[in-house]
């Protein structure tokens, strides 16, 4: 008989159900707290809840901008309102195209078609589940007036070769940036690289006041334009002031500005968090399955995790994974949004006929995808204990 000392460390016990996720659905995964209770106070004590008569809108457009080392942000009611904001800013033809990704929420395939522009879509990395620059280049037609790069996850690639190559050719980069706050490439900020970025405050967000985006230019001109779209395009504060041209009322109140100044104080901390706990949840998935991993992050890249994205292999029955995972108390998602954009009935009745066989990348990236929720109030003790149980049911549910 072995020594004692000779034998294989036990696993530990994988309790079941596990303990409660935290989630962003309610305080048990946000971070909310005196200050922004302190804050809410002072908007609440002025009187002033509207973006007009305020001090916190602009004191959070300011303070966003610094951060992400922008010269213009501009504080709207949604992420997708922001990317409407950003093609209405470049007052680009009616019609013309709009190269973008089918993997992605469906606001911002409709801020697309609100904005009487085109939609047209191109392949994904399946290992991202994010266009490439070579995807994008292959979509683009003499129709195409800009491009909407999407970010996920807490990741984004590098775009400043795309950029400078488009610009040759009278073609303005978008990014939406609305998963990815936080995440760096080789010091440069996602959605400051092109000629506009969009972002989002919506509830799951890495800071959230409920609903809310924001819109930030590289240009004065462009931040002008973006902040008459947010107004109903009446220039406020300007001489012989009139409405330039049609657009909606898309401001953020004061209520949820103050609760983002806060947030955005803490934001550094937010994002060291889910990266520390991600690394955790890695390292103990690794340990006990090669049939599922998160992609590695490159080097010079930092991901924020708004989301874990893992990729598995193709023998995992990732539908009966995510089932067995959640029975067990993990909330996860199987093929992330599960049907590209152009696939969904809206665009089907609206004349759309792609066909997900024509792109390779969309087709292998969300049949081999699983999404679990992050967030920052995620320990590293649970989150070891998260990635071991995924781990370890991965092993028991093959194709």
């Amino acid at each position: 008989m072995a020594d004692a000392h000779d034998r294989e460390p036990r696993r530990a016990e994988r309790p079941l159900p596990l303990p409660p996720v935290p989630t962003d659905r309610d305080l048990s995964g946000r971070s909310f707290g005196e200050r922004e209770l302190n804050l809410l106070r002072e908007v609440l004590a002025s009187g002033a809840l509207n973006s007009n008569g305020g001090s916190f809108v602009p004191r959070f457009e300011r303070e966003f901008a610094h951060v992400l080392g922008s010269p213009h942000a501009i504080a709207c009611s949604s992420g997708s309102l922001a990317v409407q904001g950003c093609l209405a800013a470049l007052d680009l033809p009616s019609g013309s195209e709009i190269v973008t990704s089918p993997i992605t929420d469906f606001g911002a395939i409709a801020a697309i078609l609100f904005a009487g522009l085109r939609p047209r879509f191109c392949d994904v990395d399946p290992e991202t589940l994010m266009p490439t620059e070579a995807s994008i280049l292959a979509a683009v037609t003499p129709a195409t007036t800009a491009v909407v790069v999407t970010y996920l996850f807490g990741r984004a690639f590098d775009i400043r070769a795309l950029v400078d190559t488009l610009a040759k050719r009278g073609i303005d980069v978008v990014e939406d940036a609305a998963q990815a706050l936080g995440a760096r490439i080789e010091g440069h900020v996602p959605g400051t690289v092109g000629a506009l970025g969009a972002f989002s405050f919506q509830q799951s967000k890495h800071i959230t006041s409920g609903e809310g985006g924001a819109i930030v230019a590289s240009t004065d001109t462009l931040a002008r334009r973006a902040r008459l779209f947010v107004n109903k395009a009446w220039p406020y504060g300007e001489p012989d002031p009139d409405h330039e041209f049609i657009a909606p009322n898309g401001r953020l109140t004061e209520l949820q500005a103050a609760v983002l100044v806060a947030q955005l104080e803490r934001l550094e901390s937010f994002i060291e968090q889910r990266r520390a706990t991600a690394r955790c949840f890695a390292h103990a998935l690794a340990g006990r399955t090669d049939r599922l991993r998160i992609p590695a992050e490159p080097p010079g890249h930092r991901y924020s995790h708004w989301r874990l994205h893992l990729v598995a292999s193709p023998e995992l029955d990732l539908d009966t994974l995510a089932e067995r995972a959640r029975h067990a108390g993990l909330p996860c998602q199987a093929h992330y949004v599960g049907r590209p954009a152009f696939d969904l009935r809206a665009m089907r009745e609206a004349g759309f006929r792609e066909r997900v066989e024509d792109f390779p990348g969309v087709k292998q990236g969300l049949a081999n995808s699983l999404v679990v929720p992050w967030n920052e109030r995620i320990d590293e003790e649970l989150a070891t204990l998260l990635g071991a149980t995924l781990g370890d049911l991965a092993g028991e549910c093959g194709a």
